[in-house]
């Protein structure tokens, strides 16, 4: 008999890439295990999902879930029970990682699978669910779900099961001595920028004119600024920009220094030991970069639409190399990268227990 692993998930040009890339990340780590692997998202992930290379990983477009009114799954519940038809003979499993899903449609979805897996960063709406994942580090992590989740349900909290590529874990880590000095910037931030934080950091870079960094900046493959901004800068030869990148964790790891958002890539820049100038574009980073600055692991900028390139001048100028060195080491003990092969583990536990 087969099992197959479907994954409910969302990316579009709003939200961006970052829940598609973390789902499809954790499925390789599982694709041995499993006979197929079933993408189930919404027309709206077509622009992204075309971009990516799914190889064996099938996609199957459902209804969007965007806007629903509370409770109101039945729709999306018949299509996917009509998917399900195919696979009546199987045994099949799902992983969601979508914040517009919760408990009550995790009830229904209960009928049509064996065990469900939930990955969220939100800690805000309940879930029904046989596990819980989320790599983000939290003031009393150890709590937060507790009146989310049943007590039967299994918890995987913390940067120890960051979901990561297995090519972070290859490159070389960053071993920076005291007195380094911090010469290559790497500017990413993420598929969109809406708030075109890359050009207020570039144009707080090229204020600094006692000083040449060498800087690449990924605008990513939606940000709509991307023409404007590669031309504004072309005549800096010290400025490379672009919009794709096959390997990001070879710039990382070449990088003394990033400028970023507080989303997934935050943490993969801690595995390299990048420390890193962060700034939170979206509402759901202000608790786990709040909490990172505080432990010593980022710089917080705050709000993207509260920061000005003033901001970004004044934090470059005001940059301590001894801290930034430290940051390095506390970042790599903080992510190690192995955080797939032990939700992988846990996974593999519930599904020989189904």
């Amino acid at each position: 008999m087969s099992k197959n692993l479907f994954v409910l998930v969302d990316a579009s040009t709003e939200i961006g890439s970052g829940h598609i890339f973390r789902c499809l990340t954790l499925s390789r780590e599982l694709k041995t295990f499993f006979s197929k692997i079933i993408l189930l998202t919404s027309d709206e992930s077509k622009p992204i999902i075309e971009n990516i290379k799914l190889n064996d990983i099938q996609t199957i477009h459902i209804p969007s879930f965007k806007n629903l009114k509370l409770d109101d799954y039945t729709h999306e519940f018949d299509e996917i029970k009509k998917i399900l038809l195919d696979y009546s003979e199987d045994r099949n499993f799902l992983l969601i990682d979508h914040y517009d899903i919760d408990s009550n449609f995790e009830l229904m979805l209960k009928n049509l699978f064996l065990k469900i897996f939930v990955i969220d960063d939100l800690a805000n709406r309940k879930h029904n669910c046989d596990m819980l994942i989320d790599h983000g580090y939290y003031k009393d992590l150890g709590n937060r779900y507790n009146k989310f989740v049943s007590k039967d349900t299994t918890k995987l909290l913390g940067p120890k099961y960051m979901i990561i590529r297995p090519e972070f874990r290859k490159v070389n880590k960053k071993n920076f001595k005291e007195n380094h000095s911090f010469k290559k910037i790497l500017i990413t931030f993420g598929s969109v920028d809406v708030t075109n934080e890359c050009e207020k950091a570039l144009d707080a870079l090229c204020s600094l004119t006692e000083k040449k960094f060498e800087i690449n900046a990924i605008a990513g493959s939606y940000n709509k600024n991307f023409s404007y901004l590669f031309k504004k800068y072309e005549k800096y030869d010290n400025i490379n920009i672009v919009q794709h990148v096959k390997d990001i964790e070879i710039l990382m790891s070449n990088s003394d220094l990033c400028i970023g958002a507080g989303g997934t890539t935050n943490l993969e820049r801690c595995c390299v030991g990048v420390p890193s100038i962060v700034t939170i574009v979206a509402d759901n980073q202000k608790e786990g970069i709040s909490f990172l600055s505080e432990s010593g692991h980022v710089i917080n900028l705050g709000l993207a639409k509260d920061v000005t390139t003033k901001t970004y001048l004044n934090t470059l100028k005001n940059l301590d190399s001894k801290l930034l060195s430290q940051m390095s080491q506390n970042n790599q003990k903080l992510v190690d990268g192995l955080g797939c092969n032990r939700i992988k583990e846990e996974i593999i536990k519930i599904i020989h227990s189904a």
